[in-house]
């Protein structure tokens, strides 16, 4: 369900006219900063609860799961195009973090399949967007 704000936003920029392209961008944008914001706090909630995980790994961990909202708020500062194309970016750059904690920390088998098919559709459409 997440993903289709991404889809029905990166697509109407095909089927609507170019003068409500400016607000599609805007909204899209918007969007994917509440999702960055949201991604990053899963990092926080994990070293929170997550048992194996030794305090200086907690605090580098939650110290990370602000990073992409930080982003995410300095893509909206930014021109649309760019602030999309910030956001994208850092999708990919969070997918990678996230494939480093999986790796040193034991996590639910459905989270990393989840994450990849989520990344890869929710950047597809920011560049889609960008581009356009």
């Amino acid at each position: 369900g997440g993903l289709v704000p991404f889809i029905v936003l990166s697509g109407a920029l095909w089927v609507t006219s170019p003068d409500y392209h400016p607000v599609i961008h805007d909204w899209l944008r918007t969007y994917a900063a509440v999702i960055l914001s949201f991604i990053g706090a899963i990092h926080w909630g994990l070293a929170m609860v997550h048992r194996e995980m030794q305090e200086p790994d907690r605090g580098l961990v939650m110290a990370w799961s602000v990073v992409p909202a930080l982003v995410a708020w300095g893509g909206l500062l930014m021109e649309l195009r760019a602030g999309i194309a910030l956001t994208a970016a850092m999708f990919v750059v969070h997918y990678t973090m996230d494939r480093q904690l999986a790796a040193r920390f034991a996590l639910p088998g459905w989270y990393m399949p989840l994450r990849r098919g989520l990344t890869f559709v929710a950047v597809a459409c920011l560049a889609v967007a960008a581009l356009r």
